[in-house]
């Protein structure tokens, strides 16, 4: 039985899902999906509809899903200590958490056979395939669903072959850069309402000469058809705004040393022949596309060398021991970047590596921020080799906690937990491994030191202390810019992505695609 309390906005979504069964639920990050969710399933269960229901979510949040399920429902509890923390999740035979060894993994398994709820997380789907398909389910929940949001990734065509009677897809973000993100998500909950992939094509795409994208038409009637089978509900709309934070949103200029901008335009003229080598080939280059694996035809080669002198002067801009780092990688054989190798040995002019403006910003701002006693902030970076580099700077400030993709999700729900319930922990560090699903109510102020090149990883982020159990009336988001850089155009594009995500899912906003290509050439043109 449910025993948590629904605010009225929710109750919609709630009887959508008993009575569509099959649908995306789009609410705005920070609205409780969860927990309307649990809601939803709860009544499914007291219906006699459902015996089982499986949860598909990121590593990080299968135990924060068990503690939700404890909270929000009369399941007997029980209490597990993770990393010397203490949670409270159902008991077993209520709940099973898929998560450890391959050992813990098949008796886990065995035990979900007589479980009401499965929590387990999206590469699970590779490794238990079979223990997965032998599992009787009723219904799947997908949490932050944009996990198959990729035509071409093995667990997406995994997770698209299991069609339970009740399919609910959970994301504030179904269109992270590009509309045929929803059309893959829409292929797993109701395949009939965006219909087969040429027609939407044609329907909604508009190609250039080479076969790229170069903008969407008809979303106005995309958004429509979508509302058949989805659910949505923006922090920005009255009904839902008033029950959330208010979000002040600002940018911070960063200016670079005169050594630093002179490396700067050193690599900038290596993308620029970079860039004539991709036109030369005839190719298009699709930032978005290419962090997300789409590889398209042609060129690829020259995206990658073209990506690779675009990383370096991101690497910079963050830290210069960053590129000296990956150089180092290179060489030792470990990783890095053959390019950063060849551009760090070729220079005699390279910065002092123990100059980064932009770290020297975020000193003086979480300085200001955490001066008031009791105040926490959560700051997010796009790599995890700048996390010690932040962690030194940092921790004069006070306790802190790391988060990355290479934590356990025991360790994961143990930093959590320690940010979450020690007043002297008052840093959360994360790359974009805490960006997805993580509840920081917590925290007052939140800094994007670097801005991610996806509008949906951004959008994410920038939510994560926006939540209606927060208990301040006002939060805070602070991205770090440096600029005359490229940061200034990658937020660009970004605002360009957020409209075109708004199109789709709210109805509002414009199909038209920023070229990287061409912003890039803009861009070069005006720092030379």
């Amino acid at each position: 039985m449910f025993t948590g309390t629904l605010f009225p906005y929710q109750y919609e979504a709630v009887d959508r899902i008993l009575s569509d069964r099959r649908i995306l639920v789009a609410y705005s990050m920070g609205t409780g999906k969860t927990v309307l969710t649990l809601a939803a399933l709860e009544e499914l269960f007291g219906q006699g509809d459902m015996r089982r229901c499986v949860i598909m979510v990121p590593s990080s949040l299968k135990w924060q899903w068990a503690q939700a399920i404890a909270a929000f429902t009369d399941a007997p509890t029980r209490t597990v200590t993770l990393r010397g923390m203490e949670l409270v999740v159902p008991a077993e035979d209520v709940c099973t958490v898929i998560n450890g060894t391959p050992k813990q993994r098949r008796e886990q398994w065995q035990k979900a056979q007589h479980a009401d709820y499965v929590v387990m997380s999206y590469g699970a789907v590779l490794h238990d395939w079979k223990e997965l398909c032998a599992l009787p389910a009723d219904a799947l929940v997908l949490d932050e669903a944009t996990a198959i949001k990729n035509f071409s990734a093995q667990t997406s065509k995994r997770v698209k072959k299991l069609r339970p009677p009740v399919r609910i897809a959970l994301t504030g973000t179904p269109v992270e850069n590009r509309p045929e993100e929803v059309f893959s998500i829409m292929e797993w909950v109701n395949a009939q309402i965006l219909g087969r992939w040429d027609l939407f094509e044609k329907s909604y795409i508009v190609r250039n000469f080479f076969g790229g994208v170069q903008s969407y038409k008809n979303l106005h009637l995309m958004h429509r058809n979508l509302n058949r089978a989805m659910i949505r509900k923006s922090r920005l709309d009255p009904e839902v705004s008033k029950y959330l934070p208010a979000v002040t949103e600002t940018t911070r200029q960063v200016q670079l040393d005169k050594t630093t901008r002179a490396i700067y335009k050193a690599i900038l003229a290596d993308v620029q022949a970079a860039m004539d080598e991709l036109a030369e080939s005839g190719g298009d280059f699709d930032l978005a596309a290419y962090y997300a694996g789409v590889k398209t035809d042609g060129a690829y080669a020259a995206q990658g060398k073209l990506m690779a002198r675009l990383q370096a002067a991101r690497l910079l801009l963050d830290h210069p021991q960053l590129l000296m780092d990956s150089a180092a990688a290179y060489h030792e054989g470990t990783g890095g970047s053959r390019y950063a190798a060849d551009f760090a040995g070729s220079r005699y002019d390279l910065p002092d590596l123990n100059v980064a403006p932009k770290l020297n910003a975020l000193d003086d701002l979480v300085g200001t921020m955490l001066a008031e006693d009791g105040t926490k902030a959560a700051i997010f970076t796009d790599y995890r080799k700048m996390l010690p580099y932040l962690v030194e700077r940092l921790e004069k400030h006070g306790d802190l906690v790391l988060f990355h993709g290479q934590l356990s999700s025991d360790e994961k729900a143990a930093v959590l937990v320690h940010f979450k319930t020690d007043p002297e922990c008052r840093l959360f560090i994360s790359t974009n491994a805490g960006g997805y699903g993580l509840d920081l109510p917590e925290a007052q102020y939140l800094v994007n030191y670097d801005l991610p090149y996806s509008n949906g990883v951004l959008a994410q982020r920038n939510t994560r202390h926006v939540r209606a159990s927060s208990k301040f009336e006002r939060v805070h988001v602070t991205n770090l810019v440096v600029e005359e850089t490229i940061e200034e155009r990658v937020q660009a594009t970004l605002r360009l992505r957020q409209r075109l995500s708004q199109a789709v899912v709210d109805g509002t906003g414009t199909g038209v695609l920023n070229m990287d290509v061409e912003s890039l050439a803009e861009h070069i043109e005006n720092v030379g």
